[in-house]
């Protein structure tokens, strides 16, 4: 091929080389539906997916995670997708069901909430086991070596316990669903409070305010969301035997229907493909859930049956539970 460049005329190797210039620039631009981009200079500008997370953690961090994570989704895919930041639990579910964003990232109450009033959603990837669920006492309620019993879950009985927000997953639905398994309820407390931000609880415990109160463990680091401070005035009175799925992501049918569902197979895949051993998805990992391992699609395990367990509970209780009755 080369010899016969070289023998042409200068005229015809001008015009080949103006058509290798047009085929590489279409190679290098792809089409608005041409999911899989490899770099930010093919995002398709006229698109743009937004979503939301529940706000579990304090803002600043949130928008570090989940900027992160609009930048990682916007390269992969080719769509620009925006954070857009939800001021409480409810006002991400609302966000949701009005169609001013179209993924939200829940834990397990959220989940079941924003399912149950959104039928035509659907569930596009779920955590990988990593999620313990941790109670932690104060050291000063620590039984003594010789007094060593197992009460478990029980030794919250006529204590002070603390959780997370009204619609935390990780720190309230799951120690709920946990304490139901060893047979207490809120009632068996003496008082419990809520806590917006999960990371003022083990502060709570360590200076006394709090006896007891569940925080978010992973099979990473059970005590990972103590402060080293607070470290020696608090214990691990409890932690469940098993790991545990927690966090998941949540689709709207619009965005399902995009392009025939290609969008929403590019987004899965993007999401699925995050590898906790690859040191730049370990950031974005991070600032998701700090020691979250990955995701992996929804099966039999996760979520439905948790949700019917949900519902199990809420009639248990007769109505939603809270600290607030």
């Amino acid at each position: 091929m080369k010899l016969i460049v070289m023998r042409t005329s200068l005229r015809f190797s001008l015009v080949i080389g103006s058509l290798a210039g047009v085929v590489l620039m279409q190679a290098c631009t792809r089409p608005a539906t041409d999911f899989g981009a490899s770099s930010s200079d093919s995002v398709d500008s006229g698109r743009e997916i937004f979503f939301t997370t529940e706000p579990g953690r304090n803002q600043k961090t949130l928008n570090k995670g989940m900027n992160a994570f609009a930048d990682y989704l916007t390269k992969e895919i080719g769509v620009r997708f925006t954070y857009k930041p939800a001021i409480s639990y409810l006002h991400a579910y609302q966000l949701f069901s009005s169609g001013e964003i179209d993924m939200i990232r829940v834990g397990i109450y959220g989940g079941y909430k924003v399912l149950e009033q959104n039928s035509d959603a659907s569930t596009l990837a779920i955590q990988k086991p990593s999620y313990v669920s941790v109670l932690i006492g104060n050291q000063k309620l620590r039984p003594k070596a010789d007094q060593q019993n197992d009460k478990g879950i029980q030794v919250i009985k006529g204590k002070r316990v603390g959780f997370g927000s009204l619609y935390s997953g990780s720190t309230f639905m799951h120690p709920l669903l946990d304490m139901r398994s060893q047979g207490v309820v809120i009632a068996d407390t003496e008082d419990c409070k809520h806590v917006t931000n999960q990371y003022d609880l083990p502060a709570m415990v360590a200076v006394g305010q709090l006896d007891y109160a569940f925080i978010k463990g992973n099979s990473v680091s059970l005590l990972g969301r103590v402060k080293d401070e607070y470290l020696p005035s608090i214990y691990v009175a409890w932690k469940s035997p098993e790991v545990k799925r927690n966090n998941y992501f949540i689709v709207s049918e619009r965005l399902r229907r995009e392009d025939d569902g290609r969008l929403e197979r590019s987004l899965q895949k993007a999401i699925i493909d995050l590898d906790r051993e690859n040191k730049t998805d370990q950031v974005v990992l991070d600032g998701l859930s700090k020691g979250a391992l990955g995701f992996e699609p929804q099966n039999e395990v996760f979520p439905t049956p948790v949700n019917d367990k949900i519902k199990a509970l809420i009639q248990d209780y007769g109505s939603a539970p809270s600290c607030e009755d």
